[in-house]
């Protein structure tokens, strides 16, 4: 009886083959670092963001008058590819003090924006002050300067 090396070599490459990709597989499925790793190589994942901005900057109030009332709008736009809640604060700023203005929370869809309106006014007399827009959770802000007459 002749012995096939040949075949018996070639099947012997197959079941090594057959182990190695069992392995392999078995590697990915049971590390989560690695199937973490493997899937972030291979997945084109799509920036994610979240837009904040004043309308119409441009007419942004520049000057301070106390007890004037003062009216400006901001947009948030979701484009984080999930619904999202979003907190927000508005706060008058000069030097280290902080007074508050107003808050508000408003739910967006992926893709969806939102504008704000917002008045204020105070009997306190700024010489220079910022109007700060802070998203909470993101930790994004927007501001403008306003100072006396």
């Amino acid at each position: 009886m002749k012995i096939n090396y040949k075949l018996i070599i070639k099947i012997g490459i197959f079941f090594l083959f057959v182990g190695v990709a069992t392995g392999m597989v078995q590697i990915v499925n049971n590390i989560p670092s690695v199937k973490d790793a493997i899937t972030l190589a291979t997945t084109r994942k799509p920036e994610t963001f979240t837009e904040l901005y004043f309308e119409n900057h441009n007419n942004l109030p520049k000057t301070f008058e106390r007890g004037k009332k003062y009216t400006f709008r901001f947009t948030i736009h979701n484009l984080e590819y999930q619904d999202m809640n979003y907190s927000y604060e508005i706060n008058a700023i000069e030097g280290k003090e902080k007074f508050f203005i107003a808050s508000g929370s408003v739910r967006l869809e992926q893709d969806e924006a939102k504008t704000i309106e917002e008045s204020f006014s105070s009997d306190k007399n700024f010489k220079r002050v910022k109007i700060e827009v802070r998203l909470i959770e993101k930790d994004q802000a927007i501001d403008f300067w306003m100072g006396e007459e």
